[in-house]
């Protein structure tokens, strides 16, 4: 057979933004390698109205990633047109065809997926609880992206994961199952804040955002989402606007072209199942602006400015915002570059300096007012800081010091 003659059905769902990616993946490579004559089908309804069936009769090769998860759809598929050459680019049909040998199954590298989701969390830095939420059904390709969200996400943090129940067996159905509004509610509130919540796609992390709205909490200060296809549809409709991964569809419809190409050249490629990887994260208000980061320390910090001069020390802050030690440190390290106790130190000294310019009163009673118990501790770190003793301090800059008198 002449590659110039070959006859293709394109079989991709076009109703949603990942199949018009990967149908314009589909053309990329046809423009680039003329020889093919295509014939699309893009909906279910074309396979039970027998369209689909009726062009396999003159078909070389098939691109299939319409669902349609029956055995005597791929058995037909297989046994009536034996020159048919096939690229499955669906995970729900994979059980249907991988043992064929005139296959080769073309998938996203969901797991890889999920690694990307939690490298993007973990450059916002550490949360005090991960999320991840599946529909009411567990797709293999939303198993996959929490096994690699999982792994990637910082050891012995508090993950969760909604729903909580796994659905054995559990069939696919065109339409997307929904998601309880108060299950998840449920979920969410129990959830350590602040929480940095994947959704397993845009669908789902929408929801996410929507019970989030209905219970009161702040995305992205409590709340951190982000989903995943980057569907205009979805993200822009969410609110706020909803960060999201790009997946490789336009790369997924390209590849299956090349490798069906190669299957009808007679060239087998050597593995049976292809992953694409490779993602983009498209940053939005629902994890933007207001890194989890900052929140907390701002938090952490409003009370230090309050509470310093009371003698309070670094586990009166953590108790105050209800977090680990390790964590708060590592956000004041990130946004602040010093340490929760230096910060502390910073408001008493800043006190000092104001008493000492504006007050007459002792730098004994100075230094205990502004909470340091040990005067020999307060002098070292004030000529440390400054360059100067308290009493030199003052002298140069106090009520009753020439700077004041001019």
């Amino acid at each position: 057979m002449k590659p110039e003659q070959a006859n293709v059905i394109v079989a991709i769902p076009t109703n949603g933004n990942d199949g018009r990616e990967e149908m314009s993946g589909v053309f990329d490579y046809v423009n680039r390698h003329p020889h093919w004559s295509l014939q699309i089908v893009n909906t279910r309804t074309d396979i039970v109205n027998g369209v689909l069936y009726d062009a396999l009769k003159n078909a070389d090769g098939l691109i299939l990633a319409i669902a349609y998860d029956t055995d005597r759809f791929a058995n037909r598929l297989i046994n009536e047109n034996p020159r048919l050459k096939m690229v499955i680019a669906n995970d729900h049909l994979v059980p249907l065809f991988d043992k064929n040998p005139r296959c080769r199954t073309l998938l996203i590298d969901s797991v890889s997926v999920g690694k990307d989701a939690a490298r993007y969390f973990n450059s916002l830095g550490r949360f005090a609880s991960y999320g991840f939420v599946h529909g009411a059904i567990r797709y293999p390709w939303s198993v996959e992206r929490e096994e690699g969200f999982r792994a990637s996400l910082p050891r012995n943090m508090p993950f969760f994961v909604f729903p909580n129940r796994k659905i054995p067996d559990a069939k696919c159905e065109a339409s997307t199952p929904v998601i309880s509004h108060d299950e998840l509610a449920e979920w969410l509130g129990d959830l350590p804040k602040p929480s940095a919540v994947f959704g397993a796609n845009d669908l789902f992390a929408r929801e996410v955002l929507t019970v989030c709205r209905q219970m009161g909490l702040n995305v992205p200060k409590q709340v951190t989402v982000i989903g995943c296809d980057n569907d205009p549809l979805i993200w822009s409709s969410a609110s706020p606007h909803l960060s999201s991964l790009q997946l490789p569809f336009r790369e997924l419809g390209f590849k299956a072209a090349e490798i069906l190409d190669k299957l009808l050249r007679g060239r087998k490629p050597p593995m049976r199942t292809i992953r694409v990887g490779g993602t983009h994260l498209f940053e939005r208000e629902s994890s933007a602006h207001i890194p989890p980061a900052t929140a907390l320390v701002e938090n952490a910090r409003e009370y230090i400015k309050e509470h310093a001069c009371d003698g309070i020390g670094a586990i009166d802050v953590i108790r105050h915002v209800r977090t680990s030690r390790s964590l708060l440190e590592l956000r004041f390290r990130q946004v602040c570059g010093k340490s929760i106790l230096e910060d502390i130190l910073d408001v008493r000294l800043a006190e000092v300096q104001r008493q000492l310019e504006k007050t007459n009163r002792s730098i004994l009673q100075i230094g205990r007012d502004c909470g340091f118990k040990a005067p020999n501790y307060l002098k070292r770190l004030f000529r440390k800081r400054f360059g100067a003793s308290m009493r030199e301090y003052r002298a140069a800059k106090g009520p009753f010091s020439a700077a004041s008198a001019s």
